[in-house]
């Protein structure tokens, strides 16, 4: 059995007052370091009203997140014996494309501008990531085979190369999602409640205590996200959100239910995609106002609460598709 109720309930409200000092240390201390978000010119220009707000509350998230699923382990260090290989996935995830993310986040912050490391660069380490990740789920798994929905699908080779996009994809995805005031954060306590139910389906504690803490954490940091924010994101948490939603799916052998649990953030990733090809096929001419697809709806007047709420109930909905066939087929 899980850790009672009411001891759950007690951590997570501690988690959250915990997380809210963080950031109340962390947003002045960012303001005195001059660590604020620069703005694309290209952007909407209501965004140049948020230059210089402080960004890398993804670092808060990361430290917020470790700290709390540790405590939760260690509270349950007698139910785990063969799960370190799984660990060992989690931490490794979270913590190389936090740093990723971060090294990013300052050289923005640093040059002033929205050039951080280059597109080759960050693929490079991703790809790094990804390889160690594929190794330690071969060795956990003892194959090269997906879930298909209840039926094991041996992809041999071909599951390296799935490993890799996967990650690759989800982090670049959710870090594209991340263009508004609450929109990254939102969805994705949605997603990972999702993945909680799933966890608790399967009686997998490792997944359900992750998921528990990025949602506590999530928590905190919306408090300070919504608009209008007073901390951003930045790819410090973006990154690690995308590719620690991915490894969890692996760890619940339910990667294929990436396309319910990721449904906003591949959205958002196939809008730029579309834009761009149709922008080369049609000589200039546009299918959106300006992707990523949360843009478009700015471009039309939309308040950024409006379009959370709509790209949330969205993703709500996805969330119950993806937790009914995890539950059903899987």
């Amino acid at each position: 059995m899980f850790t009672s109720i009411y001891a759950l309930i007690a951590l997570g409200m501690i988690g959250i007052l915990f997380g809210i000092a963080l950031f109340q240390v962390m947003i002045p201390l960012l303001y005195r370091l001059k660590f604020g978000q620069s703005i694309r010119e290209e952007g909407p220009v209501r965004h140049l009203a948020k230059k210089g707000t402080p960004t890398m509350g993804g670092l808060v998230i990361l430290i917020q997140t470790i700290f709390l699923f540790v405590t939760f382990l260690l509270i349950n260090r007698q139910q785990f014996s063969d799960d370190y290989q799984i660990l060992a996935l989690f931490l490794m995830v979270l913590i190389g494309f936090g740093a990723i993310g971060f090294w990013d986040d300052f050289l923005i912050v640093v040059k002033k501008n929205n050039q951080g490391l280059s597109a080759k660069l960050k693929f490079i380490l991703q790809l790094i990531i990804s390889a160690f990740a594929y190794i330690i789920v071969i060795e956990s798994r003892g194959g090269s085979w997906i879930n298909f929905f209840g039926t094991p699908l041996k992809l041999s080779f071909a599951y390296g190369l799935f490993i890799v996009i996967g990650f690759a994809g989800c982090s670049n995805a959710t870090n594209l999602t991340d263009g508004i005031d609450g929109l990254l954060g939102g969805t994705s306590i949605i997603s990972f409640t999702g993945i909680m139910v799933l966890a608790l389906h399967q009686e997998n504690r490792m997944v359900f205590f992750l998921a528990l803490s990025i949602v506590i954490a999530l928590f905190s940091f919306l408090v300070f996200n919504l608009p209008k924010a007073q901390i951003f994101m930045g790819d410090t948490g973006s990154l690690a959100i995308g590719g620690i939603l991915f490894a969890m799916l692996i760890a619940l052998n339910q990667e294929v239910l990436i396309f319910c649990f990721g449904f906003v953030y591949l959205v958002e990733t196939l809008s730029v995609m579309l834009q761009v090809w149709f922008f080369k096929r049609a000589k200039g001419d546009r299918i959106f106002k300006m992707t990523p697809l949360h843009h478009h709806f700015e471009l039309m007047g939309w308040k950024e609460s409006r379009i959370d709420l709509l790209f949330w109930l969205v993703q709500t909905a996805m969330t119950i598709v993806g937790i009914w066939l995890g539950v059903k087929l899987c």
